[in-house]
């Protein structure tokens, strides 16, 4: 708590007032312990203001603040095992308290102030600077990094505006206060200036060669390879959960159940908070690492509001599985792996539910061997026939391919075609047909995406065998022994 406060005071963050001119807001004090890749702690006191009791058009007003998404962070790490770049990290010391805020806000001092100053006993804060806890705090601490780094000869990528490119040989990824700092060896002066600048501007933490980057472990091999695992995040859950003496399963979902026939009758409720914690938690491992359960988190994602029995014991299945396989991490070959490009993989699970007759489809995108981005969703149409539905998902897999390039284009200059592979013949006849025939007349517009980037050159598809394609893992429960190898396949191992 003295830390915190000291840090108050050296940032101007507000001024005390005997009276206010309007009504003012809550504070508390919030306790967390930082865990760090070397295993030691830090007890952090974080002085937040109840940003509940504030009032819109009175006490803020835009809220939006972009951060990185976890696809470019993965393409990232690919690029950097590949062309052996260095990657730093960087964490801004309470980043909310840099810009000033944009509101006359008052606050009401909080309990325990008063043991750090005996000048704060009566009276009201007048906030000078973002606290933590305000609406438009992490706007403001958007725009003025955002500006600084404009400034120092940095421009956004279009295709994520957290992303920063120098044209001198660095890149740089910002996730609200963490920065990873990446550049190759003869830019090394260049990305010192960088950080000098930062440091200048800014209260800031050097932490190095990034280890661990929004809770992912980060790990380069001898042979330059990366790898990108999340093992701490994972026991931590499983401790949270009481499952770290459970048995393990080498399947996250059971091929054989079905989560769609449970009535009222057959199964009793389970305990939703619960429920909704557990899923919650295997989301964030499904988005930032591990492909191969992204299936059955979207499963049980649609039983939140009311889950059974049942959808906990396949959720804590989830868990049980990762327990065995909490050391798998996504490998990024290093310098002299595979020189291909940017491939997909586009499958579909026809009329998957047994409810509403919806399909299930995913995709799946590779660079350089190295898995960058994947998504299961149930569809939201009914089509009539597994031809219309593989070529919906076709859809589906060409918008992300497209989104794809151009941060590709951006940090190297060059465009590249996504090779997409499907296993579906009605669906790449219908793409490289140039007529549209009775049984699609009645697929709307934005389905043929897929079609004309193919005519176009912008994408290529291309048939796959059916045991080969790497996207039938999001699409649905499979027996033990092709779910590992489909797991192999992606890129998903153990540490070597």
């Amino acid at each position: 708590m003295q830390e915190e406060y000291a840090s108050q005071m050296e940032n101007n963050a507000f001024t005390l007032v005997k009276h206010t001119e309007s009504k003012p807001i809550g504070c508390k004090w919030i306790y967390k312990t930082k865990h760090y890749p070397d295993g030691t702690l830090r007890y952090k006191a974080r002085l937040v203001v109840k940003e509940y009791e504030q009032v819109n058009g009175v006490d803020f007003d835009e809220t939006f603040a972009p951060v990185g998404k976890l696809t470019t962070l993965r393409y990232l790490l690919c690029f950097m095992a590949y062309n052996s770049w260095n990657s730093d990290h960087l964490h801004v010391v309470t980043a909310f308290l840099n810009p000033e805020i944009d509101k006359v806000v008052y606050a009401e001092l909080p309990k325990g102030i008063d043991w750090l100053s005996e000048l704060l006993r009566t009276g009201f804060l007048r906030l000078n600077k973002a606290l933590y806890g305000l609406k438009q705090a992490p706007r403001l601490w958007h725009q003025s990094i955002d500006g600084f780094l404009l400034s120092i000869g940095f421009h956004k990528v279009s295709a994520d505006h957290n992303l920063y490119i120098c044209n001198q040989g660095v890149m740089l990824l910002l996730y609200v206060d963490d920065i990873q700092l990446l550049y190759a060896e003869s830019a090394k002066s260049r990305a010192i200036d960088v950080k000098e600048s930062l440091i200048c501007q800014y209260k800031m933490k050097n932490l190095g060669p990034v280890k661990q980057f929004l809770g992912l472990e980060i790990n380069r091999l001898p042979d330059g390879s990366v790898t990108l695992g999340q093992q701490s995040y994972i026991n931590s859950i499983l401790h949270r959960y009481g499952m770290e003496n459970a048995n393990t399963v080498n399947t996250p979902m059971d091929h054989k159940t079905r989560l769609d026939n449970v009535s009222n009758n057959a199964d009793a409720e389970a305990d939703q908070a619960q429920y909704q914690s557990i899923v919650g938690s295997l989301i964030y491992a499904a988005q930032a690492t591990r492909p191969d359960i992204v299936f059955a988190v979207d499963a049980l994602s649609r039983y939140l509001l009311k889950p059974y029995k049942t959808h906990m014991t396949a959720a804590k299945r989830v868990l049980r599985y990762l327990k065995s396989t909490s050391d798998a991490k996504l490998i990024f070959p290093g310098p002299g792996g595979s020189s291909e490009g940017l491939v997909g993989y586009t499958d579909l699970d026809w009329a998957g539910d047994r409810y509403d007759r919806k399909s299930q489809g995913g995709y799946l995108f590779k660079m350089a061997r190295a898995p960058i981005s994947w998504k299961s969703k149930k569809q939201t149409v009914v089509p009539r026939s597994t031809t219309e539905a593989e070529y919906l998902a076709c859809s589906e897999a060409t918008r992300e391919a497209q989104g794809l390039v151009y941060p590709h284009r951006d940090v190297t200059g060059k465009t590249v075609v996504p090779l997409i592979h499907c296993d579906s013949n009605g669906a790449l006849s219908t793409i490289h047909s140039t007529i549209t025939s009775d049984k699609a007349k009645h697929i709307d517009v934005p389905f043929h995406n897929s079609r004309h980037l193919d005519a176009d050159g912008v994408v290529k598809f291309t048939e796959i065998d059916t045991l080969e394609n790497l996207a039938d893992v999001m699409t649905k429960a499979l027996p033990p022994e092709k779910h590992q190898y489909l797991t192999h396949g992606i890129g998903l191992r153990p540490p070597r």
